[in-house]
């Protein structure tokens, strides 16, 4: 009798927990509507810390990621964010593209090439036939260089012309 009721109060508990999460979420999606993006950040952090193995924590890091990227523009924040995302839900269908962001704004935001060129490794072995491995590749290629003189070359190249100090090939 005593295991039933423990076993009750056990379930009541998690039904509590996702609804409660259930709930919280849909705080945050209406603040982030309300373009009142420190609320729902306070909001979707606490889905992802309190109920972390859910769909709603899911949705939930990936919203955090979107804010702290395309609406507060706080590339540090974002790229730490994304890569959260992927520890915490590596099989996710957006696992792959939160990875490769996080390199990206490491490499041409935050100018942190040594956390790039990891990010972007770990990218390519993890997901070597993603639509973004030649991304990643290029990104490595050109990590450091002047983008102007990466398109100036690009340019001529496309162009047929050869560039200054680069002997033809016979």
């Amino acid at each position: 009798m005593k295991i039933t009721v423990i076993f009750i109060i056990i379930i009541l508990m998690f039904a509590g927990c996702s609804r409660s999460s259930r709930d919280t979420y849909e705080e945050a999606k209406t603040a982030e509507q309300q373009k009142n993006f420190p609320t729902a950040l306070e909001k979707y952090s606490q889905v992802v810390e309190n109920d972390g193995a859910s769909a709603y924590a899911e949705s939930s890091q990936y919203h955090i990621a979107l804010i702290y990227n395309n609406e507060l523009r706080d590339v540090n924040n974002a790229a730490k964010a994304y890569k959260k995302f992927y520890t915490l839900f590596p099989e996710s269908k957006d696992a792959a593209t939160c990875l490769f962001l996080a390199g990206f704004i490491y490499n041409n935001d935050l100018k942190m090439h040594d956390t790039a060129r990891v990010i972007y490794n770990e990218f390519m072995q993890k997901f070597p036939n993603h639509e973004l491995v030649k991304s990643a590749q290029f990104e490595l290629e050109t990590m450091g260089k002047d983008p102007t003189e990466i398109l100036k070359k690009d340019t001529t190249v496309q162009a047929g012309i050869q560039p200054p100090g680069e002997k033809e090939h016979e």
